[in-house]
């Protein structure tokens, strides 16, 4: 069992809430493949463009159109997983967190401001969509993505 008066560290509290993720495992994979091949399409499409320019190539135009498309429709298609994720997550959170506090109604909350209770347990666990649908496959796509360019980058 764990202690309550112990403070946990940064990192040992980001590593349980990414162990959450588990269940949705594959759409998070989705959502990082998205996030990696659309910035490789963003990184190709400044590049391509400065080449384009110095060679004055129509055929690059219509690659340049096509990467910046696709680089829409990915940004869609990742953004979309990720808020899925999180907002999936919060709900599985939320549930185990009013579970817990059934246990204890109503002899243990006697006595105390019960909606102030729930309106903080609420908001707190709204600020972790921040975390599911912000922080953690952007990391996980730009680490990527930047080794992807790295190995390629004698391609351009």
């Amino acid at each position: 069992m764990m202690e309550f008066n112990k403070r946990r560290k940064g990192i040992v509290i980001m590593g349980c809430l990414i162990g959450l993720v588990k269940p949705l495992l594959p759409i998070m994979c989705l959502a990082v493949l998205l996030g990696v091949v659309g910035y490789l399409c963003a990184i190709s499409l400044t590049i391509l463009a400065g080449y384009s320019l110095l060679h004055a190539t129509g055929k690059l135009a219509v690659l340049l159109v096509v990467l910046a498309v696709l680089r829409g429709v990915l940004h869609y298609g990742e953004q979309y997983c990720n808020h899925f994720i999180a907002f999936k997550l919060l709900a599985m959170i939320r549930h185990k967190v009013f579970a817990a506090l059934r246990t204890l109604s109503p002899a243990k909350l006697e006595g105390r401001e019960k909606g102030n209770l729930i309106s903080i347990i609420t908001s707190d666990i709204e600020l972790l969509e921040v975390f599911y649908a912000h922080t953690i496959s952007p990391v996980a796509f730009a680490v990527l993505a930047a080794l992807a360019y790295s190995r390629f980058r004698r391609c351009f």
